[in-house]
């Protein structure tokens, strides 16, 4: 297999010392400038990133990583990096315990997300529970 380096490609960071890969998140790393470490080795690099494109980096730097790489993994692609303080957590638009939508409990009591509204759960063509800010109980 022949060896292919990742040193040259913008979003990717390939430690000098592990030889880990460790992809930087587009929305994290997009525009930054600061510090990131190895999820291999701990190592810390100093980066600058502007419009995803490196500019500067990586370097060898002191002190503590400001952003955490989104994943890692190893060259041969067996080892995967995904402990807490390795890399980061996923990012979400909402908090993953946040329900969308109307939520009620179905007849076996286990929770439903995004119920149909009937005509009693409508103030015009707006849901009453948003019109009178409370949370959702079906009508009737």
């Amino acid at each position: 297999m022949a060896d292919i380096s990742f040193k040259q490609c913008h979003l990717l960071l390939e430690c000098a010392k592990c030889s880990v890969i460790n992809y930087l998140d587009p929305f994290s790393f997009w525009n930054f400038k600061g510090k990131t470490k190895c999820a291999g080795c701990d190592t810390v690099y100093a980066v600058e990133f502007t419009n995803g494109q490196r500019l500067k980096g990586p370097d060898p730097a002191q002190g503590s990583a400001d952003k955490l790489p989104g994943y890692a993994q190893s060259k041969d692609y067996k080892t995967e990096y995904t402990a807490p303080g390795k890399v980061s957590p996923p990012l979400y638009a909402r908090a993953p315990d946040q329900k969308h939508g109307p939520t009620y409990k179905s007849i076996r009591g286990k929770a439903v997300a995004a119920g149909k509204l009937t005509a009693a759960d409508l103030v015009g063509s707006r849901p009453r529970f948003i019109v009178e800010g409370k949370p959702y109980t079906p009508a009737g």
